[in-house]
């Protein structure tokens, strides 16, 4: 029992770093999170919120198109604002983030690496 209250204090944690990231990034933050811990990763499923792709319109200078570099912009704001939230809470050192959107539904997932088992870590402590 105190190992599953344990777990749910840090997906509560990361939940809110991650929503505080959204907002500074987006100006808004999904209407839904779900946050998974398994072994050296950590799950972040959004619903209920622009993408960074549709919350900015489409426009190219020179054949390059101001929407794919604000989009790449703010992807690397967030992590870089994400990483170090989720290190301080985890304990943990993040080594990467990769970002997907589902098209169908329109749900955002982040899944970041980190190094070391932090499921392990929070069940067993």
């Amino acid at each position: 029992m105190k190992e599953k209250c344990m777990m749910q204090e840090l997906t509560n944690q990361l939940k809110e770093a991650y929503l505080q990231c959204e907002r500074e990034v987006l100006g808004v933050h999904p209407q839904e999170v779900e946050v998974r811990v398994i072994k050296n990763h950590i799950v972040i499923i959004a619903k209920g919120t622009p993408t960074i792709e549709q919350s900015i319109s489409v426009h190219a200078i020179r054949g390059r198109s101001i929407h794919q570099t604000i989009c790449e912009m703010d992807r690397e704001r967030l992590q870089a604002l994400l990483k170090p939230k989720v290190a301080s809470i985890v304990g943990c050192d993040v080594t990467s983030i990769q970002s997907d959107i589902c098209i169908g539904t329109g749900e955002k997932m982040e899944l970041i690496h980190l190094d070391c088992d932090i499921e392990n870590k929070f069940m067993h402590d």
